[in-house]
C-alpha cells in the first residue's frame, strides 16, 4: 500500500490513454455481462424447474393433443399427488404484436401444483369460483393495464375462437407474463375436433423419489394406445426446449471469448507502451535500489487498478441499467433480465485476469534487465 499514490499518479501520466483503455474494459465487461444473462435466461426453465413436477405430452410431438380421460389413470398410479390439464389457447390480446402466453389449467389444483404463483385468498377463491375467470402475471399488468374485474378478450388461431375472461387475480412469481383460465371453459368454446382433448398433463408427485417410477409407469399405461404419452421430468421438460436453440449458446459463449480475447490485447498494447516507454526510469529505480519484484508489483498494480476501476464502472453501470428498467417485460420468453451474483462475480474475474496477463510479460522483460541497458534505451 505504500506505493500506493504512485501507482495512482502513473496511470494518470497519459490521462487520453487510460481513459480510452478503461472505455474499451467498461464497454467490453457490459456486453459480457449482457450476453451471459441472456444465456441464464435461456436456462432458467431447468434451473428453476421443481423436483416434485412432472409433464405428460403425446409421444409423437407437442402438437398432438392427449385425450382428457387419460387423467383419470394417470391419478391412480401409486407417488402421484396431483394431474392437472395444461392446455396451450395460444390466443391474441387485441392485435398480433400483443401475445403473451396463456394456458387452460384446473382452477382447483392450480395453487397445488405450482405454489410458486402467489395470490390472496380472496382472488384464488375468486378464481375458482367464477368459469369465466382468469388470473395474470404482474408484468402483464405493467404492459396491458389489466385490473381485476375487467373484461378482455383473445383470440386463438389454433380454435378459430375468441374467449372472453373476467381477471380475478394478479399473480406474482413464476412466469409473470402468462395467464390462466378454467380449461372446462376452453374446452366447451372448443371446435369439435378439440373437445375433450389436453394439450399436456402437470404432475404433481408425492416425492423427488417418485418421479422416475411415475414417468415410467404413465408411458407404459398408454404405450399401446391410439394416444402414447411420454413424461418426464420439468427440468428435463425444459431442457428439451431449450435443445431448440442449437448452436446459440455456443455461438453466444464464442462471441464471449471473442471480447475477453480482444479486451486482452487492448489492455496488453497499452500496458506494453507504458512500459517501453518508462523503461529509463526502471534503470534508475534499480540504481535507488529498487528489487525486481517491487518494479514488476509495481507495474502489475498499474494494470490491476486500472481494470479494477473500469470493472467496478461496467458492472455498476449494468446493474443499475438492468435493475432500473425491466427488459424481461419486452423480451419474449424471458422472464427478467437482471445479472446474476454468478455473472457479476466472472466479469469482475475476467477483468482482474486479463490485467494481470496483458502486463506480466513487458513486466517481467522490463524488471529483468540491468541498470546499464535500461538507462541505454532510447524508447
Amino acid at each position: 500500500m505504500k506505493f500506493s499514490k504512485l501507482i495512482f499518479k502513473n496511470i494518470l501520466r497519459n490521462k487520453r490513454r487510460t481513459l480510452l483503455t478503461a472505455s474499451s474494459i467498461v464497454v467490453s465487461l457490459f456486453l459480457i455481462i449482457t450476453l451471459a444473462t441472456i444465456l441464464t435466461e435461456f436456462s432458467r426453465g431447468s434451473s428453476e424447474a421443481s423436483p416434485l413436477r412432472l409433464w405428460t405430452r403425446h409421444s409423437v410431438s407437442l402438437t398432438f393433443e392427449l385425450p382428457a380421460a387419460h387423467q383419470q389413470r394417470m391419478e391412480t398410479v401409486p407417488g402421484v399427488k396431483s394431474v392437472m390439464p395444461f392446455s396451450w389457447f395460444g390466443g391474441i390480446y387485441k392485435d398480433e404484436k400483443n401475445f403473451f402466453a396463456n394456458f387452460g389449467v384446473d382452477a382447483k389444483k392450480l395453487r397445488e401444483n405450482y405454489a410458486e404463483l402467489k395470490m390472496s385468498d380472496a382472488e384464488w377463491q375468486a378464481f375458482i369460483g367464477d368459469r369465466q375467470g382468469a388470473v395474470v402475471g404482474q408484468k402483464l399488468v405493467k404492459l396491458y393495464g389489466f385490473t381485476p374485474g375487467q373484461r378482455i378478450t383473445l383470440r386463438s388461431p389454433i380454435y378459430n375462437a375468441d374467449m372472453e375472461f373476467i381477471i380475478r387475480g394478479v399473480v406474482t412469481g413464476g412466469d409473470e407474463k402468462t395467464l390462466y383460465f378454467h380449461h372446462e371453459y376452453m374446452t366447451e368454446s372448443a371446435p369439435v375436433w378439440a373437445k375433450d382433448k389436453v394439450g399436456n398433463f402437470s404432475i404433481l408427485a408425492n416425492s423427488a423419489d417418485d418421479v422416475p417410477r411415475i414417468a415410467q409407469a404413465i408411458d407404459s399405461i398408454f404405450l399401446n394406445t391410439d394416444a402414447p404419452t411420454k413424461t418426464e421430468s420439468e427440468r428435463e421438460f425444459a431442457m428439451s426446449f431449450e435443445a431448440m436453440m442449437g448452436g446459440v449458446k455456443q455461438f453466444m459463449y464464442g462471441i464471449m471469448g471473442a471480447i475477453a480475447f480482444s479486451l486482452l490485447l487492448v489492455m496488453a498494447n497499452t500496458m506494453a507502451m507504458t512500459v517501453r516507454e518508462r523503461t529509463r526510469e526502471v534503470g534508475m529505480l534499480k540504481a535507488l535500489g529498487f528489487q525486481r519484484g517491487t518494479i514488476a508489483g509495481l507495474l502489475l498494480g498499474e494494470a490491476l487498478l486500472v481494470t479494477t476501476i473500469s470493472a467496478l464502472i461496467g458492472i455498476g453501470g449494468a446493474m443499475i441499467l438492468f435493475s432500473s428498467i425491466d427488459l424481461g417485460l419486452y423480451i419474449p420468453n424471458f422472464q427478467s433480465f437482471v445479472p446474476n451474483a454468478t455473472t457479476l462475480i466472472a466479469a469482475f474475474a475476467i477483468s482482474l485476469l486479463v490485467g494481470a496477463i496483458s502486463v506480466s510479460y513487458s513486466a517481467f522483460r522490463v524488471s529483468g534487465m540491468t541498470i546499464a541497458e535500461a538507462l541505454r534505451s532510447t524508447e
